[in-house]
């Protein structure tokens, strides 16, 4: 595949097109002894069905073009396509499939083949939201979210599926299936001093930040919420321009060192007993989070961290009458957690076991990430892993055993690995083998798990495994056969330190030659709190580098000193120094990719970064003008004093001013020498002031530079603007890249 200059959005889109199969989208069947799910295009869609106690699979449906008539008949509509005219499915019972055929709902009887139009609800019903599928359905609900805008979401659903809760106005708002009424369960909320409670948002769970959501209690009569005082907490301006007059919005936006939000844990009770707060001392500086209900819903597991991230303390609290215990604390001499799993994420490594009665801790005070052990006293029992490779996460906990995910093997770091551990002490068994990233799936029951893993260079394949890891069966393996593309290479290179390992991926054109050269462009991050390079075939950055290729350029992605998935001495580099090890590193990393590529021995070199990565790429280029010919920024993150997500690793202005001054960047605007393009979205309130600084200060030092202003865009750009900036990303790489270099 290859594409011009104008078609970036469009290969991005394709690739999803060209890639098709190998991960599962799984319908567990209520009886718990079958799996389905569809394969293929959706002009010629399969399914399959597996017996999971015996592990035989075969046709979803034995016959397609009869199903396809039987469509027909019972809902007068002709499906698209020659497969399946299905493009999801679920149990309607042990051996009835529900599915949707346009906006026609239908049941599949997997025996007789039969197919039965669902009765369409009564239009009066569904316009006063009597119908049944609404009062089920979890509205959309407008929630908070820290120093961002506030974000769609869909409300919570009680553990036995009778009520949903969301937010209105600050305050926590229950819904009833039963008569679709919603009722405040608090009234003293206001949008300064509000009433929340956690979701993760789909973008977070792409980047790995998902967790157990622990709001309804598992009997479903408690609500576990927080509520947030904004109080004094920094506001920032947001400008909106495009209505006849502009608006003013003011976002709250905690910076470095200043006022922080105030967080205090709340039990509600949905039958009408008083709130209960539970009693944390003084909160300030702190983060609270509720970690998990202990089975007899009336005990509360609580985690809370120090606002520097180097003290965590664990809680058990009395849902009835608030009142805690202190079960056990850790203390480190840098941060004990990644900021921003905490504050956006809940992912705060703390477990219960089923049965209530010990707690699971992630800990780095080997150096290395592991897993502890502790009964509902707060005394260590033992400790479940160890040796010098890190847990990833944990996935599920049984009865017996601590599922996980983890980097077991060190020869290829950033591979991830499923794996289990007893609970009761042994070793450790490893229940995947093949290289890649590797992410789990368990079935209701937790009897079996479907396995699903890629590589940069090879698509996805699932397979279905037991417990115990041992094969059940193949699922789905990737289809590449219509993909034509030079598959991306994983690499090594040595960090500045001249020991260190580090490692990327490059990518290249579809008409990639060896006997030619090629501009080199950087995709960039380096921010502490995530590794970008994309390991797999899916990874975050994937699809984006790949693109980038395209447009003739020998791409590439390496994770420096100072992010995770490595040891805690690897983390710890950018602790107090943000900038150790973003120049030293990544020039090192250009350096060796040109020495050993003839096809890059004469590369002019590009970088383009965004967020934290806006940080990084000026950063290289300014530093390093040697190295890198060009540097874009978008949505940049300049200023460290700009955020409190700065505190975990800087310290405060006040008294760490050094690693403050060390990671200023304006005053660097001065020799920046490399060509710069500057790009931000108007209401990105937590970068459109530092974007205005950059150009401020660059203009001042009598420094050229385009500045693209993408008009009422957020930190995420919209798909028209995303496809207008990376057009002038395009030409902006040509010209200073391209022309004179091949």
């Amino acid at each position: 595949m290859t594409t011009g200059h104008a078609g970036f959005d469009r290969f991005i889109e394709g690739v999803g097109e060209l890639v098709t199969d190998g991960t599962v989208v799984p319908a567990w069947s209520p009886d718990g002894k079958s799996l389905a799910f569809l394969d293929g295009t959706a002009e010629e869609r399969t399914g399959q069905l597996v017996d999971l106690e015996s592990g035989r699979s075969g046709p979803l449906v034995a016959d397609v073009t009869a199903l396809r008539d039987a469509v027909r008949a019972a809902t007068g509509q002709t499906p698209a396509g020659k497969g399946l005219p299905f493009d999801h499915i679920g149990f309607a019972g042990a051996r009835q499939l529900a599915a949707a055929v346009g906006s026609v709902q239908v049941t599949v009887d997997l025996d007789s083949g039969e197919v039965a139009e669902v009765p369409a609800e009564r239009p009066l019903d569904v316009h006063l939201e009597f119908a049944d599928s609404l009062r089920r359905t979890p509205k959309e609900f407008l929630r908070t979210v820290p120093l961002v805008d506030p974000a769609k979401a869909r409300e919570l659903a009680s553990p036995q599926g009778d009520a949903f809760i969301s937010t209105v106005d600050g305050n926590i708002v229950l819904r009833s299936v039963a008569d679709n009424r919603a009722v405040p369960l608090t009234t003293d909320g206001t949008p300064e001093h509000e009433y929340r409670f956690d979701l993760v948002d789909p973008a977070l769970a792409v980047l790995g930040l998902a967790f157990a959501v622990c709001n309804w209690s598992p009997d479903g009569s408690r609500l576990a919420v927080h509520r947030v005082d904004n109080r004094g907490v920094h506001q920032s301006p947001q400008i909106h321009h495009l209505k006849r007059e502009d608006e003013v919005v003011h976002r709250y936006h905690g910076q470095a060192g200043g006022r922080l939000e105030r967080t205090t844990l709340h039990v509600l009770d949905r039958y009408g007993r008083a709130p209960v707060e539970l009693d944390l001392g003084d909160t300030t500086d702190t983060y609270p989070v509720h970690a998990a209900w202990l089975p007899d819903s009336a005990q509360l597991v609580v985690f809370v961290l120090s606002r520097d991230c180097r003290r965590a303390e664990v809680l058990l609290a009395d849902a009835t009458t608030g009142k805690t215990r202190r079960l056990f604390s850790e203390e480190g001499e840098t941060f004990l957690r990644i900021h921003h799993d905490v504050y956006f994420g809940r992912k705060i490594g703390l477990f219960a076991t089923p049965d209530g009665t010990r707690l699971l801790w992630l800990s780095e005070r080997s150096g290395w990430k592991h897993l502890y052990l502790y009964d509902l006293d707060g005394t260590p029992i033992r400790q479940l892993t160890e040796g010098e490779w890190p847990v990833d996460y944990v996935h599920r906990v049984d009865d017996d055993h601590v599922y996980f995910t983890a980097h077991l093997d060190q020869t290829r770091p950033y591979d991830v690995h499923l794996a289990r551990v007893p609970l009761a002490g042994g070793p450790v068994e490893r229940l995947s083998d093949q290289p890649g990233v590797h992410r789990m799936m368990f079935a209701p029951t937790g009897e079996v798990l479907i396995d699903t893993w890629s590589t940069p260079a090879e698509g996805p394949r699932s397979v279905l495994r037991r417990a115990d890891g041992s094969l059940v069966c193949e699922l789905s393996a990737a289809d590449t056969s219509q993909l034509d593309w030079t598959p991306p290479r994983q690499f090594t290179a040595t960090a500045a330190d001249g020991e260190t390992e580090l490692w990327g991926v490059m990518f290249f054109p579809a008409d990639f030659d060896e006997t030619k050269q090629y501009p080199l462009v950087e995709y960039v991050y380096g921010g502490p709190q995530i590794a970008v390079a994309p390991h797999s075939s899916d990874g975050f950055y994937t699809k984006k580098v790949l693109a980038l290729a395209q447009l003739g350029y020998v791409t590439f992605v390496v994770d420096g000193r100072g992010t995770p998935g490595r040891s805690k001495a690897f983390h710890d580099v950018v602790f107090r120094d943000w900038t150790a090890g973003l120049a030293p590193d990544h020039a090192a990393v250009v350096r060796q990719l040109k020495e050993r590529h003839t096809f890059l021995s004469e590369a002019k070199v590009g970088v383009v970064g965004g967020s934290w990565g806006g940080y990084t790429a000026f950063h290289l280029a300014a530093e390093r003008p040697d190295i890198y010919t060009a540097a874009v920024s978008f949505a940049p993150g300049f200023d460290p004093y700009s955020s409190v997500l700065y505190e975990c690793y800087l310290g405060f202005p006040q008294t760490d001013r050094d690693a403050y001054r060390k990671a200023e960047l304006f005053p660097l605007a001065t020799q920046l020498s490399s060509e710069f393009l500057l790009a931000c979205g108007t209401i990105d309130h937590a970068t459109w002031t530092d974007s205005i600084k950059m150009c401020e200060a660059l203009i001042r030092a009598g420094k050229e530079h385009e500045f693209v202003v993408l008009p009422e865009q957020p930190h995420g750009f919209d798909a028209v603007h995303d496809s207008y900036f990376w057009r002038k990303v395009a030409a902006f790489f040509r010209a200073h890249l391209q022309e004179g270099n091949r």
